[in-house]
């Protein structure tokens, strides 16, 4: 749980800095390059989801391979990149990686949290049905038995009042 409050509180200071960074890029670059600029730096996240058991519980586990690359992988020109441009690129993927590295923890707490609640509701259920009707059953076999045990000595002595006539 710490690890993603951690990482919750990670990506919220990288998506502040990176939504900062692409305001100086669009005051200093203007609004059409960088439009041009990510059209060409635009590439496929090859995002890789499987499924693991945890507890019995299946739950989604994503990978994907690291995002930040070199100015010179962009798609364009590295000097078409201005230093305030190529700082907004690289801090947008860099929040796009801690975003994949939290999500598996976040989908695994979150169908963790599913199946105690679903469980919970069980374990009400059974208390409240369930046990009360055990527990009346119980009380009758209890009380059948003692009837038996009653009916018993009763068929004793009478049995041993006939034999000692």
């Amino acid at each position: 749980m710490r690890q993603v409050l951690e990482g919750r509180s990670r990506l919220d200071e990288d998506l502040r800095l990176a939504v900062k960074a692409l305001e100086v890029a669009r005051a200093l670059e203007g609004e059409p390059r960088l439009d041009s600029l990510a059209g060409a730096a635009g590439r496929e996240v090859p995002v890789e989801v499987a499924v693991r058991r945890v507890w019995g519980v299946p739950t989604p586990s994503v990978s994907a391979p690291a995002l930040v690359r070199p100015a010179d992988e962009r798609g364009a020109a590295p000097t078409s990149w201005g230093p305030v441009a190529a700082e907004a690129a690289r801090a947008h993927e860099a929040a796009l990686e801690t975003l994949l590295r939290i999500a598996s923890r976040e989908l695994h707490l979150a169908r963790l949290g599913e199946e105690i609640q679903a469980t919970s509701r069980r374990i009400n259920a059974l208390e409240q049905l369930l046990l009360p009707g055990l527990d009346a059953e119980a009380r009758r076999v209890a009380d059948a038995l003692d009837e038996r045990d009653r009916e018993d000595a009763v068929r004793l002595r009478r049995f041993r009042r006939s034999r000692g006539r």
